[in-house]
């Protein structure tokens, strides 16, 4: 990745929100590269959309979940969901229940092979991490990972509703 800079408004030095949204951009156009994402799922997860291995995420981590609270979760109507989880059920990672609480609801959640390939694509994402971080202090990664677990969850938490960490 390249060395991330922002260009103030005015000649004054950059404000550190100046600096977190443009590397923040910077990470939005990598992972939007093809490259970046085979970087980041690693080859387990070659034949999937970046969407769709966000959805196997969110379902492997808050799962059995109904379609309409991933709909919710995912800022789309449920039917556009619907699709989306088809493709997941076509290639076996999830699972549908009836919701024991609502007769007219299904619940998802992953199958087997849905577990074991958001292992291999979670694997693949802290490898590259670790990697790339691997000449840094142990202070230093440390530090990283919780000031930005920290700014994920308060970011989160500013907008209630758009998702779940």
């Amino acid at each position: 990745m390249q060395e991330v800079s922002a260009d103030p408004p005015s000649d004054e030095s950059p404000t550190p929100g100046d600096l977190v949204r443009a590397g923040v951009t910077q990470l939005m156009r990598w992972t939007a590269r093809s490259q970046g994402r085979r970087e980041l799922f690693g080859p387990a997860a070659e034949d999937m959309s970046a969407n769709d291995v966000v959805l196997l995420d969110f379902i492997h981590n808050f799962g059995p979940v109904r379609l309409s609270e991933l709909a919710s979760q995912h800022g789309v109507d449920k039917s556009t969901m619907t699709p989306q989880v088809n493709r997941l059920d076509s290639k076996g990672l999830i699972e549908r229940h009836n919701d024991p609480d609502d007769a007219r609801a299904t619940l998802v959640s992953t199958s087997p092979e849905g577990r074991e390939l958001q292992r291999r694509i979670g694997a693949a994402g802290a490898q590259l991490f670790d990697e790339l971080l691997a000449g840094w202090s142990k202070k230093d990664r440390q530090a990283l990972a919780t000031l930005l677990d920290r700014f994920v969850r308060e970011l989160v938490a500013s907008h209630p509703g758009d998702s779940t960490t």
